[in-house]
């Protein structure tokens, strides 16, 4: 519902002068989506001014922190004993490729399971966990054969809608203490992969909770004491960045769409840089105009009651 009254399409324009600054013109009001049909920039004197315009979300988007874990491009190991490491995990890589879908459909299962034990289980969803599996699996096994942390930033994100809106806590808040924790458990299956042996053979995992699929196991990876220690660490690290971005994310304001810079308008002379219908302004977005107090904006929109 729209928290201001407005009709299924206004029409509104908004007439004003610079005042020297960047000026925000144009504020979209909450349950609106306006259209600009139109934007003139006027040079009312008698030298060529020039304009800068921009449209701001004034939305806060979570930024993943790697600070102590990416350092100087390579992964740090964690370990005083081990040197900083960078393209050293590769054999957990594979084995955590490998056995993807294992941690996939066991970590839905485990989830099911615990949210069977509760006085009132949610519904549950088991897609959905395995989607959480599945996304943090393959971003750290990415990451960790390409000493990069792209996938992982991209993980995090991806449990926040393009403005900034946590999605587990906003829609699915009866069951994110259960996200969170088959995020944590894909960590412990990992931590026991990564060393090519039974997850069952580990203190953190006392049973299997599917069948469907198996775990996997390659003869050909060995992996050695010092190697399996940093692998192990950088595992942990990076599920916590995930699970961190999720809990307490680091909002930073998003950062300004540039439509025109410093485009110049010659005396007495007009400017019109938006073609018509092909700029959406979506709820609570903002129109920026920066210039002289010689020059005036003319901007014509279409606004529209969201459903």
């Amino acid at each position: 519902m729209a928290e201001v009254f407005v009709p299924l399409n206004r029409f509104q324009s908004v007439v004003t002068n610079l005042t020297g600054e960047q000026d925000e013109i144009y504020a979209t009001p909450l349950g609106v989506s306006s259209i600009v049909l139109s934007c003139q920039v006027t040079n009312n004197s008698l030298i060529t001014q020039p304009v800068t315009m921009l449209v701001t979300s004034n939305r806060e988007l979570p930024i993943p922190s790697f600070e102590g874990i990416y350092v100087s491009s390579s992964f740090y190991s964690g370990s005083t004993s081990l040197e900083r490491l960078s393209g050293s995990f590769d054999s957990a890589s594979a084995l955590l490729s490998l056995n993807r879908q294992f941690i996939r459909k066991e970590v839905a299962s485990y989830t099911s399971f615990q949210n069977n034990l509760q006085e009132t289980p949610f519904t549950f969803s088991p897609t959905r966990f395995e989607d959480y599996a599945l996304g943090a699996t393959d971003a750290i096994a990415s990451d960790m054969a390409n000493s990069k942390t792209l996938r992982t930033d991209k993980e995090a994100k991806s449990y926040f809608t393009k403005n900034g809106v946590n999605l587990i806590k906003t829609f699915y808040d009866e069951e994110y203490s259960s996200s969170l924790f088959a995020i944590e458990y894909v960590g412990k299956l990992a931590s026991q992969i990564i060393k090519n042996q039974s997850v069952t053979g580990s203190s953190e995992i006392s049973r299997l909770y599917q069948t469907a699929v198996t775990q996997s196991f390659n003869a050909n990876l060995a992996i050695n004491g010092s190697e399996w220690s940093g692998s192990n660490y950088i595992i942990d690290k990076l599920l916590n960045v995930i699970i961190d971005t999720i809990e307490n994310p680091n909002l930073v304001a998003q950062p300004p769409i540039k439509l025109v810079t410093n485009v110049t308008i010659p005396a007495a002379d007009s400017l019109s840089p938006v073609v018509s219908g092909k700029l959406v302004l979506e709820e609570g977005y903002g129109f920026i105009v920066s210039g002289s107090t010689e020059l005036s904006v003319i901007l014509s929109l279409l606004e529209s009651a969201n459903e």
